[in-house]
């Protein structure tokens, strides 16, 4: 029986943890499986994942810069994906290709799972790209206040605008009682960490996960009484594309890396 194909597209790619996890993943259900890290450029973007798809590709994993233009790839998508207006899984079906957005479920079970409990559910959310459209979305549905911050003030605006039929969203300014700070830049987030009014209590997240994400939660000590990075995300949106792909959801709680 021939292993059943996944991947992970982006570029930079190798630095993913997506083929480590997949495997472990796989492994709860004693599934072959064989996933790889494919790197592509914007524009052979639709060739590749053609050429992946055509060869026998059940699903695949997107991540930066590639979700805007998997989100027109898709051939159908959830409504998870229209909130967010991006595509980070692929899933093949009888029907064509299934694009989700697994990366807000992702994040809000990774704070379940840390059984974290927040005052006011007043979050700041640094940056307005596709990941931070996602996560505002995603904390706009599960009850949060969304105050926004960004280096171009006037994208904030637009996606403030976007997401408003979904809840309180708005750009910051100097609300305070703030209670959880969102990181979705890949750098220079903790220069606007001193003008955020913090609760006594208040958490640091940064969607960055390793090396990426030490510099923000380093000089979030200062403000906040927990720092979190990525990776419980990334393992958590990974367990959701899994079970799209497979049916199959895995146990996170089981998942080590080395």
């Amino acid at each position: 029986m021939s292993k059943l194909r996944y991947g992970v597209i982006g570029n930079p790619i190798s630095h993913s943890l997506s083929p480590n996890l997949h495997q472990q993943f796989a492994k709860q259900f004693a599934l072959d499986i064989r996933y790889s890290k494919i790197c592509a450029t914007s524009k052979g973007f639709n060739r590749v994942l053609n050429d992946f798809f055509q060869g026998g590709g059940k699903g695949l994993n997107v991540t930066a810069p590639f979700k805007l233009q998997a989100l027109d790839y898709a051939h159908m998508i959830t409504q998870r994906a229209e909130d967010a207006n991006s595509v980070n899984t692929l899933v093949m079906t009888k029907d064509g290709i299934l694009g989700d957005s697994t990366d807000g479920m992702g994040f809000l079970r990774d704070l379940y799972n840390k059984q974290i409990d927040f005052n006011n559910k007043r979050a700041v959310l640094l940056g307005a790209g596709a990941v931070a459209r996602c996560i505002a979305s995603s904390l706009l549905l599960d009850g949060f206040e969304v105050y926004l911050i960004n280096r171009t003030q006037s994208k904030a605006q637009q996606l403030a605008e976007d997401l408003k039929h979904l809840g309180h969203i708005k750009v910051y300014e100097k609300e305070d009682h703030i209670d959880l700070v969102v990181n979705s830049v890949s750098k220079n987030g903790e220069h606007y960490l001193k003008d955020i009014y913090f609760d006594l209590d208040a958490k640091s997240y940064d969607l960055n996960y390793g090396e990426k994400a030490e510099i923000f939660l380093a000089n979030a000590k200062q403000f906040t009484t927990q720092q979190i990075n990525g990776l419980g995300m990334l393992i958590e949106q990974g367990a959701e594309s899994f079970g799209l792909w497979t049916g199959k959801h895995p146990d996170t709680s089981k998942i080590k890396f080395n």
